[in-house]
């Protein structure tokens, strides 16, 4: 008989080097007893249960991964998720005007990756600048598959149960937000401003953005719940643990190699889980 879930969380990763601080899961057993295990083929990890509707599994780093981590959920008799709740829930890079620790809700996923690339200078400057200052157009043969608007009642619920939740702040800088916006999902794990103003661009080239948050999954998630008819029942709250682009004056490689300090992995993670948890509780009420 299937395990039928009321919600089912989707973390990236249990533990990862070199990362100072713990993974995406155990916030979610610590506060939940997921003491039943279901092994799902072509599921990396047993998913974790507490025998009353909440699913928690980790999908894996990146879209690849994430798609074929919710396909074989959605796939197999043993998990019922016909009136499941799928929640992407972790860490995730901003822009500089996001303070370290917001969350941010989605209420659009783009996927980066799913554009034409050209040489530097080579450009038209359709995208609104200066010949070849834009090196990337959308892909004219795939269209918009590549953005997921998800449901927007479903998103302002969650809005409103996040406006009730008190966030963790980090010890310096002004104080987290939580915010319904465009998030930007990426392959490639990129930090730096001219990548930055690529992406800003490209969005605008789309006539969506600006974005709020960068994450490797979840254009996956949706894409793979998209194909099974459930993308309308798809939330992504993510926080902020990091910023995607260096100081002035900064190169972006030391940048990226001081931006994921444990202070702004803890909090961010924190904040996502405390936000998500607000809407996997009131579900399950």
């Amino acid at each position: 008989m299937p395990v039928a879930l009321d919600a089912l969380v989707l973390p990236a990763f249990e533990e990862l080097d070199p990362l100072p601080a713990a993974g995406e899961t155990e916030p979610w057993h610590d506060a939940y007893d997921l003491a039943e295990r279901i092994d799902v083929p072509g599921v990396p990890v047993p998913l974790r249960h507490d025998g009353a509707g909440l699913g928690v599994v980790p999908t894996g780093i990146g879209k690849a991964a994430a798609a074929t981590t919710t396909a074989a959920l959605c796939a197999d008799d043993a998990v019922d998720l016909s009136d499941a709740l799928v929640l992407s829930v972790g860490i995730a890079g901003a822009p500089p005007d996001r303070p370290i620790g917001s969350v941010v809700i989605a209420d659009e996923i783009v996927d980066w990756d799913d554009k034409c690339r050209f040489d530097p200078g080579d450009g038209d400057g359709e995208a609104g600048g200066s010949p070849g200052d834009v090196p990337v157009a959308p892909d004219p043969y795939t269209a918009g598959q590549g953005v997921v608007d998800l449901d927007p009642d479903r998103v302002s619920a969650a809005a409103d149960l996040a406006a009730g939740v008190d966030l963790e702040s980090a010890a310096a800088g002004p104080d987290p937000t939580v915010t319904v916006g465009t998030n930007v999902c990426a392959d490639e794990l990129w930090h730096g401003r001219t990548v930055a103003e690529h992406v800003s661009r490209f969005l605008d080239a789309l006539d969506r953005g600006p974005y709020r948050a960068t994450e490797m999954e979840d254009a996956g998630t949706a894409a793979a719940l998209r194909r099974f008819g459930l993308a309308d029942r798809y939330l992504s709250v993510r926080g902020i643990s990091n910023h995607d682009r260096p100081d002035p004056g900064e190169s972006s490689r030391e940048s990226f190699e001081g931006s994921l300090t444990e202070t702004g992995l803890e909090v961010g993670l924190e904040n996502a889980v405390r936000v998500a948890r607000a809407v996997v509780d009131d579900r399950r009420a």
